[in-house]
């Protein structure tokens, strides 16, 4: 019966679990971009200075897909 189960579900969709390194004011950040969370040595930075980095990240992702 659990073959049965198993076989009867979807593959489940994991999104792919990428921290990307980005470089804010002298200062390296790690970025999640699925939970859109920032980290700085792997401690969560708070939100004001998040909002800072993923819009300078976002920024910089448009503009080399521009290129």
């Amino acid at each position: 019966m659990k073959k049965r189960a198993l076989a009867g579900r979807k593959p489940t969709s994991k999104a792919q679990n990428a921290m990307i390194s980005f470089d804010f004011a002298n200062v390296s950040y790690q970025i999640d971009p699925n939970r859109r969370k920032v980290y700085h040595r792997w401690i969560e930075v708070e939100t004001a200075k998040t909002c800072q980095i993923m819009g300078a990240w976002s920024q910089a992702q448009s503009s080399q897909k521009a290129v």
